[in-house]
């Protein structure tokens, strides 16, 4: 989704794809369906990141169970200045990235998005919603990230940069556990959750579950935080399906063990009771590796 916002907005873009959707993009360019309506941009698609070269900024928008192998990979697209902005789910991407790449390179990232591949080089926008969060690693300000706010802002893309990166991870962690857990259990959207009181009830336990252990871990997650995202929950767009759901029912691998799982893990190491993500955990782990290719 951002790759097509972007180039649309005549920023140079390449993307790492796979063969699947490199023919088709390579075919038909890259498609947005969007609330506004759909488009199709031409860009730069390959398979071998030597094929691209260094880049100014890197976004990596893979699976978490992808970014191990994925990480020595980048290499070839780093160069002294580049900048590696992970967008992954959960609050473990960007120090799994810092291992292999290095914090010189990789800051905090994260993204309030709501997107799913419709089909090999068609990607299907569900909110309008396009804002990416970002932070050095080592807190300070940063004017190669004033940058890439204003470039992205030339596309209509929000980047809101801050301060704390471990707090950032964890201000949409405590929403997006939540979210992907209650969506997925029900095998329906938002709107389905807040409509049922009985729904919303077990939504707001698995949230305070969260709030509760990332406290215990010494993240700053302040009152007024904790009312505004149930406040945004509550009222945002009733057709919200976040990813981990999308993918259960196309029968793809889950995102759940660095969702819900790893507030189960946090739980136990700072000996703080999750049993209801320890419900969803039960619910859910039969389908963590999905019944269908990844797509």
């Amino acid at each position: 989704m951002l790759a097509a916002v972007l180039r649309r907005a005549g920023v140079n873009v390449s993307l790492l794809v796979t063969e699947r959707h490199l023919k088709a993009i390579k075919s038909n360019g890259l498609a947005l369906i969007a609330p506004s309506g759909r488009f199709s941009v031409q860009l730069e698609a390959e398979l071998d990141p030597r094929a691209i070269g260094s880049c100014d900024v890197v976004i990596v928008t893979t699976k978490m169970w992808a970014i191990e192998a994925l990480a020595p990979t980048l290499q070839p697209l780093l160069g002294e200045n580049t900048i590696v902005i992970p967008v992954q789910n959960g609050i473990d991407a960007p120090g799994m990235l810092a291992k292999t790449l290095g914090w010189d390179h990789v800051v905090y990232g994260t993204a309030s998005l709501n997107a799913a591949i419709e089909e090999p080089g068609v990607i299907r926008q569900r909110s309008p919603q396009q804002v990416i969060m970002v932070a050095e690693a080592q807190g300070q300000n940063s004017d190669r990230l004033l940058k890439v706010k204003e470039a992205f802002g030339t596309a209509g893309i929000s980047v809101e940069v801050g301060s704390d990166g471990p707090a950032l991870l964890w201000d949409k962690f405590i929403l997006l556990v939540a979210n992907s857990s209650l969506t997925a259990l029900l095998r329906s959207p938002m709107g389905v959750i807040q409509k049922d009181e009985d729904c919303w009830s077990l939504y707001t336990t698995v949230f305070t579950e969260v709030v509760t252990v990332g406290r215990a871990a010494g993240i700053s997650i302040p009152p007024q935080k904790v009312e505004a995202r149930l406040a945004f929950a509550r009222a945002m767009p009733p057709t919200v399906m976040p990813s981990m759901a999308v993918d259960l029912m196309a029968g793809n691998r889950l995102e759940l063990p660095w969702l819900g799982g790893r507030v189960r893990e946090l739980g136990r190491e700072h000996a703080i009771p999750t049993p209801a993500n320890d419900f969803i955990w039960a619910a859910l782990k039969p389908f963590l590796f999905g019944n269908a290719p990844a797509r």
